[in-house]
């Protein structure tokens, strides 16, 4: 279920971006039957290699493949659209990084999140029994008061002075 969140929320991210910039350079909305279709590649794209965590150069990749296959499925139904220019690729370039920096350390979050969660789970719920609580000492027992007895024993040490 984690996994399928992830990779709706990589898709997402990812088709919004790359909508957002088509309509801005050239003017029209994309198709909402285009921006499902479109949706459908990096959902696929994280859901593939969404089973364990990913390091940067992976998230970088796969939105940079995203941005690439997204553009050039939102440039058919809207017509030729500077293609050729030098502006196009590089804004596609610069948003795939910026975006897929973004999502690697959401990414990143939320491993860390899992892993303190996992580890922090056994500590909050002990498998075996807790102790009893000790009776309280009678009145006929005789302890040393507390500074006799901390000035008695020895304070070990370790490590350098």
């Amino acid at each position: 279920m984690l996994r399928l969140a992830r990779a709706i929320v990589f898709a997402m991210a990812c088709v919004a971006v790359t909508a957002a910039g088509h309509t801005l350079a050239g003017g029209a909305a994309v198709a909402p039957g285009t921006l499902a279709a479109g949706g459908l590649l990096p959902l696929g794209l994280a859901w593939a290699l969404g089973k364990r965590e990913r390091g940067p150069e992976v998230v970088l990749a796969a939105t940079a493949c995203a941005q690439l296959a997204l553009h050039e499925l939102f440039a058919t139904p809207m017509g030729a659209h500077a293609h050729f220019g030098l502006g196009m690729p590089l804004a596609h370039l610069t948003i795939a990084l910026l975006t897929g920096w973004w999502l690697y350390r959401g990414e990143s979050a939320f491993w860390l999140m899992l892993r303190l969660w996992l580890n922090g789970l056994p500590r909050l719920l002990p498998l075996t029994p807790l102790p009893t609580p000790v009776r309280p000492a009678t009145a006929e027992s005789t302890y040393a008061p507390f500074v006799t007895r901390w000035v008695a024993t020895p304070i070990g040490r370790r490590g350098p002075p």
